[in-house]
């Protein structure tokens, strides 16, 4: 039997430069959530909408990343 991909939930996150640990010398990293976006929002899209929002943000990007949810039915 195929197997059925449902999609749930996709979440933007910025990872964002705040500050460098003063001990370690390392990044610290505080991360923003974007809840729900479209299932049929194409990567390149989310990728240029994180960009601006990155632009109204105080700190530098570390990373943008999109996690995506699905259930597996058969």
């Amino acid at each position: 039997m195929p197997v059925v991909v449902v999609p749930y939930d996709s979440v933007l996150q910025l990872r964002l430069v705040t500050g460098t640990d003063p001990e370690s010398g390392s990044p610290i990293i505080k991360t923003k959530s974007f809840n729900k976006v479209k299932d049929s929002a194409v990567e390149q899209d989310i990728f240029d909408v994180a960009n601006e929002l990155v632009s109204l943000q105080n700190y530098s990007l570390d990373e943008v990343r999109l996690r995506q949810t699905s259930q597996l039915t058969s």
